[in-house]
């Protein structure tokens, strides 16, 4: 299996993913032979790539850190939270929202050795549900990673879940302004971690702890965030590890005023704001587990010649094994003395 940008499908491709809207609807399945009109379709949906089956990917693995069945339930159920969040929440809601965090928390305990390397396909449609999904496996995996307790993560994954939960109450033309926002817009968009909380508060029975970290999620290590300028260890350690997920996953995604970035960009903006807006313990955990080069993406050597991500290693995440094209020859940049004056200068995504 490997990545395929949207502008680089073709006919007779075999998807090797299935594609969902945020209802958990079925757009298109596993093993479909694409067509013009699915190609033409997946394009449609802002979806930047997919994962493609081919002879050539076939023993490429990709360890995904959460089922597909799981992620899609969770999707189903962040997107019912919004939906009827501007009436007053349910306890079936909250039960099944807690349930699906149970499963992510336990699986992202049994993979906690596993390296982040999965891109999310996100649709633009429904870009909000996907997003907090998103973000609430990164917090789990990066929580897990610096030893939290079972119901910390819980408590992590639950305020992943919600974090942005406040931008239903504000305006949809401004969460989605191609433009710089006015002063006043974007006093009304800083405002939406108190929403959040406060809708929370009212109609769920979230613990304080959740409650405090999707309030503190845009605050800045440096106290310069919002919306009460707090700093440091006065963040809450929720907070500060779920401010990370949520900036990478949404400069990896296709938002209305941005193309999606490389995770290589993104990581080094993360590592240029290192002690400014984000947490330095949270950093350094990121650069080491986060792959700059993700399994099944396609690279281009300072050769000159182009090959996909067969695995990564631990410590050594910019000397990955890789797979040739055209003579399909396996190269372990790491291990392979012979390989040590080829670099990697391109994520063709």
């Amino acid at each position: 299996m490997r990545y395929i940008p949207v502008h680089q499908l073709e006919e007779n491709m075999i998807l090797g993913q299935e594609l969902y809207d945020a209802d958990g609807r079925m757009l298109i399945s596993k093993h479909t032979e694409l067509t013009d009109e699915n190609i033409a379709f997946i394009a449609f949906l802002g979806i930047p790539g997919v994962y493609i089956d081919d002879e050539f990917s076939e023993d490429i693995q990709i360890q995904e850190i959460i089922e597909p069945e799981v992620y899609k339930a969770a999707v189903q159920i962040i997107h019912r939270v919004f939906i009827y969040s501007m009436d007053e929440g349910t306890d079936n809601e909250e039960a099944a929202l807690q349930e699906e965090v149970r499963k992510i928390v336990k699986a992202t305990l049994k993979q906690k050795d596993v390296l982040y390397n999965l891109i999310n396909i996100k649709s633009y449609d429904g870009y909000t549900y996907f997003h907090s999904v998103n973000v609430a496996i990164l917090s789990a995996v990066l929580g897990a990673k610096l030893h939290l307790s079972e119901e910390e993560l819980m408590d992590l994954t639950t305020a992943g879940f919600l974090h942005d939960v406040g931008k239903v109450f504000v305006d949809p033309e401004i969460i989605n302004a191609p433009r710089k926002l006015t002063p006043e817009e974007r006093a009304m968009m800083m405002d939406h971690p108190r929403l959040a909380y406060d809708f929370l508060k009212t109609n769920y029975h979230f613990n304080e702890n959740v409650l405090e970290a999707v309030y503190q999620h845009h605050e800045w290590y440096n106290g310069h965030g919002y919306p009460r300028r707090m700093e440091e260890k006065d963040i809450s350690l929720l907070a500060r590890i779920i401010k990370v997920a949520d900036v990478y996953d949404a400069m990896t995604g296709r938002r209305s005023y941005h193309e999606p970035y490389l995770p290589s960009d993104v990581l080094e903006y993360i590592m240029g704001r290192n002690g400014m807006e984000f947490d330095p313990e949270v950093v350094k955990l990121m650069i080491a587990e986060f792959c700059v080069y993700p399994v099944g993406c396609e690279v281009q050597l300072s050769d000159g010649r182009h090959a996909v991500v067969l695995e990564n290693h631990r410590g050594t995440i910019m000397r990955p094994t890789i797979k040739l094209f055209g003579t399909e020859e396996i190269l372990n940049l790491t291990d392979d003395r012979s390989t040590w004056n080829i670099t990697i200068t391109k994520l063709l995504m």
